[in-house]
């Protein structure tokens, strides 16, 4: 006798969109972790340096948010970092040696965050779900936010900006409006739902 193949039931949607952004958070933890320790942070700027430890301890929020969520929902816990950016992310991290490539990747990351979860809390079941991806959203898009800032004064030679009047002076006028790159957040780099799912 034959028959088809028993297939595993999928998990319930918000199981999925959870698991997922938990992995997201697990490789922005994984990710600020590892910067924290490059030499041209440890060595850098101040503020460089205190707003990876800020965004890191944001990251760690997050993603044990999302944890206690899935597991609110019935599903397994997501402790490993995203699957599809990890390894990307590992090798680029390791070659990095300078503040401004370390701000491109990380403001990358954010980006991918960001509009993950503004996606996602157009999917998820209930109003408490929808406002936790919406919360985590305008902080990634915070984070990201201030990266541009931060990149635009490195290109502009501003390391430690406005410690004097006089370096607040010569800030790049583009500065005024780095942060904020588009009108309406987009969702076209955020994951599928399913990508971070807990196997």
């Amino acid at each position: 006798m034959t028959g088809s193949p028993h297939l595993a039931p999928q998990p319930p949607l918000d199981v999925l969109v959870l698991q997922t952004a938990a992995a997201l958070e697990n490789l922005a933890v994984e990710s600020y972790t590892s910067a924290a320790g490059l030499p041209c942070v440890t060595r850098g700027s101040g503020q460089l340096r205190a707003l990876i430890a800020r965004n890191l301890a944001h990251h760690l929020a997050h993603a044990g948010a999302f944890n206690q969520a899935v597991a609110g929902a019935g599903g397994a816990r997501q402790h490993a970092a995203d699957a599809r950016y990890a390894a990307t992310v590992r090798r680029l991290l390791a070659g990095t040696t300078d503040p401004a490539s370390l701000a491109n990747l990380l403001t990358e990351l954010e980006g991918i965050n960001a509009q993950t979860c503004t996606r996602f809390a157009t999917l998820a079941e209930g109003g408490s779900l929808r406002s936790l991806f919406v919360n985590v959203a305008s902080v990634e898009a915070q984070h990201g936010s201030e990266l541009l800032i931060v990149r635009t004064l490195l290109d502009g030679g501003h390391a430690e900006p406005g410690a004097t009047a006089a370096a607040a002076r010569a800030i790049p006028a583009a500065v005024g409006t780095a942060g904020i790159p588009q009108a309406a957040y987009p969702t076209a780099d955020a994951s599928a739902i399913d990508e971070g799912a807990a196997r």
